[in-house]
Formats: C-alpha cells, structure tokens, sequence
C-alpha cells in the first residue's frame, strides 16, 4: 500500500490576514488608491402591468421615488401601435410615444395578463433595440391562471426573464435594474 496523500505546503511563511489589514485599507492613504468612478447614469425606464392584477404592484411602485421610470398599464392594442394608461396620475399614451426616449421596458405579470400586450410591447421594443424584460408575479390559488402560461406568454418577448415568488421583491428587482 502506499502511503496517504499529503497536502502540500506553501513556500514560506503562512502569514494569515490579520483584521488590522482590512483597517488600513480604509486609510486616507489607501484612499488614493482608489477609482473614483460616477454613478451609474438613470435610466429611462418603462414598468407596464399586462393585466389587473399586475396593476396593483406597478401602481405601488409608481408611487415611489425612481429616477426615470414611468409606471403604465397595458389598455389595448391600436392598429401600428397600443394604449397604455399611466398607473398612478391618469391619462393615456401610445406605446410609441413611450418608448421614443426609453432604454428599458419591464413588463409585470400576473394571473389574468393579456398575451397579446407582451408580444406588442415585446416587438415594439425589439425594433427599437431597448432592452426589455418580464417579471411573473406569483399566481394566487383559484385565479385559473398558472405561472407556466404566462412565462409561455413572455419568455418569446422578453430578453430577461424573472419568476418572483413574492411579489414584495418587485421594488428590489426594479432597483437591480435602475429603474
């Protein structure tokens, strides 16, 4: 039999980081070091709801402070074009008008959205090259909707798509995605 393998040992001293070392990092001279770097430049950003109950979610989010989201809700489909209502204020837009200054449309899903909304919104977007992507809120039992039918719905029209499984956690992710 042969012997057990042995671990080979480093060449020289081991010296283990000390906490002492992760203080000085954070010195005036450490400091200088360092790259200062601007902050990540706002986005135009559109959230659209596909249906009611996404309504309730993006109508909550609209009533905080994002730095260029507008908050919309999908009306109708308009021959070239669509409705979309804004979700807070009132009043109504075309998605064309929407997505002339946007970089990056989120759709929000839940039981109950309109397949036909996701693919305008989804095409509209690819053409214009904006980046899109599509949150699925969890469906509530007795809804007669699954989760399965609408990533089938968004996935074809969304270059990122997240399944949430608390709808609570749509705030962070718009913030992932500088709203």
């Amino acid at each position: 039999m042969s012997a057990p393998a042995t671990r080979a040992q480093p060449a020289g001293p081991h010296q283990p980081t000390l906490l002492a070392s992760c203080a000085l990092a954070t010195t005036a001279a450490e400091a200088s070091y360092r790259i200062s770097y601007p902050e990540f430049a706002r986005r135009s950003s559109r959230v659209i709801a596909l249906g009611a109950e996404s309504e309730r979610s993006v109508r909550a989010m609209g009533g905080r402070l994002w730095g260029g989201g507008h908050f919309l809700v999908f009306e109708s489909a308009v021959p070239g074009d669509a409705l979309l209502r804004y979700a807070g204020a009132g009043g109504t837009a075309l998605l064309s008008e929407e997505l002339a200054d946007a970089d990056t449309v989120v759709m929000v899903a839940s039981a109950g959205a309109n397949p036909e909304a996701a693919s305008v919104i989804g095409d509209a977007a690819a053409a214009r090259g904006i980046m899109s992507a599509g949150l699925v809120l969890p469906v509530p039992p007795g809804s007669g909707g699954s989760v399965n039918e609408l990533v089938s719905a968004l996935r074809p029209n969304a270059m990122v798509l997240v399944v949430l499984r608390d709808a609570a956690d749509v705030p962070e992710v718009l913030s992932a995605l500088r709203v």
